[in-house]
């Protein structure tokens, strides 16, 4: 035997005694004469082919597992405002005499809410956010990246962006969405233009739910700086002239000044002048005698007030006297909201969301719905009972704000 075997049969014998129990000077020798013969045989040309092959093979093994080991988890997208401070739920309002107001994202994206808007983040994932406009402009960049998934709430119309820019404008109390693309495309889906309206660069689209209209042209996106058209316009703007000149409007014999309604004050921003309003009447009598419209804008009011005892009310209210209304399914999904936000109720929160899925299984609202119910799913019974929803919102929403979520689900 030469001295090199000789040294490596007593290195590899060392390790082996340190990795077994004590054995007989008989066990010892023997175990050595097979360790030997086998490295004999490795160095054998014919078996070199394959005990090289054996030792890439687990060599490659290896690597994958560490690959996996230390791949790091995709984590969802960082945010912060610039420009002005974050409210109460966490909403951002500019004033109309403000400065404009920007939500920047660390993948390299940005809106920028202009006077006189407000909006929120309501979500982040790995590969998007969901941002609610609910009054006013927001100009949005979003970087375009692989599996790119963002989506801008306004009203009940949700624009879904896989990376372009473009102006998104919200009339609250005129029920009107304006999309002004700037470059890459997009689409919108709602009332009026249904589950999916393909946008272009340099296309505008209108849809108003009231008139249950929708135009596309190529007019220009109006200037940052352009004031947010009022919710309050007083009486003198909306006089019309003769030849030029203005006409002065009546003044009533009283003198009084007719209060704002609650969709115009809820449009502006002005919640806590809306519970108050129906604190003083009674929330029993506004519930019960109130228009439509009143109801919808008490719900939102308390809702971004942080009263989801009279959020719940108003909603349970349009669902229990307009049954027949498209507010009615909406009510549904926002009372679901309130379950699982303020109220952190998620049993109730799967609840609604399920009502509102049998009721508009094709609402504008029904990617959100099965999405928040698959993320409480997972959180609250697993992945595997995730499962099944997620392959169900990969199917019906493959760009959707939860599409990657869904996609961690299935893996």
């Amino acid at each position: 035997m030469s001295e090199s075997r000789d040294s490596t049969a007593r290195n590899l014998g060392e390790l082996m005694r340190e990795a077994t129990p004590e054995a007989s000077r008989q066990q010892h020798l023997e175990g050595r004469a097979r360790l030997i013969a086998s490295v004999e045989r490795m160095r054998e040309p014919s078996r070199a082919k394959p005990v090289l092959v054996a030792f890439a093979a687990a060599a490659a093994l290896a690597a994958l597992v560490l690959v996996v080991l230390l791949r790091k988890p995709q984590h969802a997208i960082a945010w912060h405002v610039e420009g002005a401070d974050v409210g109460a739920q966490g909403y951002v309002s500019i004033t109309p005499a403000g400065p404009p107001a920007h939500l920047v994202f660390d993948d390299g994206s940005d809106v920028a809410l202009v006077p006189g808007s407000r909006g929120r983040v309501a979500a982040t994932t790995a590969t998007g956010a969901e941002v609610v406009l609910e009054q006013g402009r927001a100009r949005v960049r979003v970087k375009h990246r692989e599996k790119t998934g963002w989506t801008i709430d306004a009203g009940p119309y949700a624009v879904r962006i896989t990376g372009t820019e473009l102006l998104v404008a919200w009339a609250a109390d005129a029920e009107t969405l304006d999309v002004w693309m700037q470059s890459g495309t997009a689409s919108v889906a709602g009332p009026v233009v249904g589950e999916s309206l393909a946008l272009a660069a340099g296309q505008h689209v209108t849809a108003r739910v009231h008139e249950g209209s929708v135009q596309i042209d190529a007019a220009p996106a109006p200037a940052d700086t352009a004031p947010v058209p009022s919710t309050t316009a007083s009486a003198a703007e909306a006089v019309p002239s003769v030849s030029g000149t203005p006409v002065e409007p009546p003044v009533a014999p009283s003198a009084a000044v007719a209060a704002p309604s609650w969709p115009k004050l809820v449009a502006v921003g002005d919640y806590a002048r809306v519970l108050r309003d129906a604190d003083a009447e009674g929330i029993a009598h506004a519930t019960g005698a109130r228009p439509l419209p009143d109801l919808r804008a008490l719900g939102d009011a308390a809702r971004y007030a942080g009263r989801p005892d009279v959020s719940k009310r108003a909603y349970a209210a349009i669902r229990a006297r307009f049954p027949a209304s498209g507010e009615a399914r909406t009510a549904a999904f926002l009372i679901g909201r309130v379950e699982e936000e303020q109220d952190h109720a998620t049993a109730g929160a799967l609840r609604w969301y399920d009502t509102y899925l049998a009721e508009a299984p094709a609402g504008p609202f029904a990617g959100d719905a099965l999405g928040r119910k698959m993320v409480i799913v997972s959180r609250t019974q697993g992945r595997d009972a995730a499962r099944p929803l997620a392959d169900r919102y990969l199917q019906r929403f493959p760009a959707g704000t939860y599409a990657a979520a869904a996609r961690d689900l299935e893996q």
